[in-house]
């Protein structure tokens, strides 16, 4: 396959591992009755999310929404506000925390009754597997995904056309194109013969247009496939339940394909301001990829040569990413094999006590029937020996590898709290104008450093401006009405006023120093 392929097929399989099943979304945004904004904090989040705020608050409803239901306060059940924030986190890419509460959801699914199994049980099991894939761990994934398919048989095919859409997506991660295919098209069989929540025509058109990615990516030197590919993504595009940059960005790819790059290129320019303005490098680093190999194919150098700086740090970017996602899946990995290894350990531990029980009845009966029977109890004694030396050996051998990954996780632990730390320092150090998104950052860089300060600040002094908040921060740092000029954007005349009003607002005597009264507070 070539490079171009692979990062357009990264491109398409990114955006469907981190989604929730279409129809499950369908039954949630409608669910008010079962949801009611008054009652469930869980629905609240989902709404926080869907309407777009920041990932920072949806996720603290639903952190609340979890403590609630630990504590018996809240009617939901359990398996589907766990996987939720299971979700939630692994939309922003904080896997080790995403994995943690699916499996909290999946202990509370199986304490449950397969026959009071309901949707939730489909969406946990199919998120799950999507999550292994994207870790590269695809035989659990599998695993996953074939629960998921047999629990939407169960429930008679409910949401089955999604769980066939993630495990395509889990095989074209693999490269496996015929099997990805084969699951696509049992994808729209589910879908014309089964019960569906969701517009039919909608699911339809998000199937169809997967497949189409999977086609124009795996036979890009087929004209007959591309051609298809093309047409297929040209119908689908604009259906509103479907990620418009995502089709575009691809449509645009087809085009160029096809030897029409004034017609392809606008749009997979377009799809990356996008990607660009959502945030997400993993998009950002695969879209300029292509769009890289689409100027060279043209002999458009020129553009090359503006994309290449953007390109180089997106990609260094994302190399870094890549990194903690490798670390992750290593660790995922390793407790995955301590679990099985736990479980042989369990296994072989019954199996002793059961070899113990039955010596110790055969003692009682052997003794009354001959010598010979004695050298048998021995035989067995020396088995029960060597398994409890076997198991002693394994647990040494967990513990040895346990304490090496533990300590490989602190020194990267320790590196990145040491590079935050002086990430933050530059930013409160280098005078430079906070407007908008840099004053977020000079904000969250202050209050890591200084934690204690706006709050103490705010509690005695609750009427202070964001503006005044901004200027006592500076002067908190030491830094000169010429640099607070700087960063606020403003002439020293404005800087002395603003500190004129400071004092008032503070009711210091003219015998205080300002200077002093904020750099004597607890930071």
């Amino acid at each position: 396959m070539r490079l171009s392929a692979i990062i357009v097929s990264a491109i398409t399989v990114m955006l469907s591992l981190v989604s929730s099943c279409s129809e499950s979304n369908a039954s949630k945004d409608t669910e008010s009755a079962v949801y009611p904004d008054t009652s469930s904090l869980s629905y609240q989040a989902w709404k926080m999310r869907n309407d777009g705020e920041p990932s920072e608050k949806f996720i603290a409803k639903q952190i609340e929404a979890v403590e609630q239901m630990r504590r018996g306060e809240s009617n939901n059940d359990p398996v589907e506000v766990l996987e939720q924030m299971g979700f939630f986190y692994n939309v922003i890419g904080d896997y080790a925390s995403s994995i943690r509460y699916y499996k909290e959801a999946e202990d509370s699914l199986r304490a449950k009754p397969i026959s009071a199994r309901d949707e939730g049980a489909i969406q946990l099991f199919a998120d799950i597997g999507s999550l292994y894939a994207l870790l590269g761990i695809t035989e659990t994934a599998l695993e996953y995904s074939d629960s998921a398919i047999a629990e939407s048989k169960r429930q008679n095919g409910l949401m089955l056309s999604d769980v066939y859409r993630f495990r395509a997506d889990i095989y074209q991660l693999e490269y496996e194109v015929d099997s990805a295919s084969h699951c696509y098209d049992m994808a729209l069989e589910a879908i014309n013969n089964g019960p569906t929540r969701a517009d039919k025509d909608v699911l339809r058109a998000m199937v169809l247009g997967e497949k189409a990615y999977l086609m124009l990516v795996a036979y890009a030197d087929n004209p007959d496939s591309v051609a298809w590919s093309v047409r297929t993504l040209e119908q689908v595009v604009d259906y509103d339940e479907i990620d418009p940059s995502n089709r575009y960005f691809s449509l645009g790819y087809g085009y160029t394909l096809q030897g029409r790059p004034d017609k392809g290129l606008p749009l997979m320019r377009k799809a990356r301001e996008e990607f660009k303005e959502q945030g997400d490098i993993e998009l950002l680093n695969a879209a300029n990829g292509v769009l890289m190999k689409a100027y060279a194919g043209n002999g458009m150098y020129h553009e090359m040569a503006e994309l290449f700086p953007e390109y180089e740090q997106v990609a260094d970017s994302f190399l870094r990413v890549e990194k903690a996602n490798a670390l992750i899946g290593a660790i995922v990995k390793h407790d995955l094999k301590t679990a099985e290894d736990r479980n042989t350990i369990l296994a072989l531990q019954l199996e002793v006590e059961r070899d113990e029980s039955f010596l110790f009845y055969s003692i009682g009966s052997l003794i009354l029937v001959s010598l010979v029977l004695c050298s048998i109890i021995l035989l067995l004694r020396n088995r029960l020996l060597n398994q409890k030396r076997i198991m002693q050996e394994r647990e040494l051998l967990n513990l040895n590898q346990s304490n090496t990954l533990l300590t490989e996780r602190v020194d990267t632990l320790e590196k990145d709290l040491s590079a935050g730390m002086n990430s933050n320092s530059t930013i409160l150090s280098s005078p430079q104008l906070i407007t908008g998104q840099e004053e977020g950052k000079f904000r969250r860089a202050f209050n890591v450093l200084y934690p204690k300060f706006i709050p103490s600040l705010k509690q005695e002094f609750p009427a202070l401006s964001s503006n005044d908040e901004l200027l006592c921060m500076l002067l908190y740092l030491k830094h000169t009405t010429e640099e607070i000029s700087v960063y606020l954007g403003i002439s020293r005349p404005s800087v002395n006023s603003a500190r004129y009003r400071l004092r008032t607002k503070f009711k210091l005597p003219k015998s205080e120093d300002l200077d002093t009264f904020l750099t004597s507070r607890p930071g």
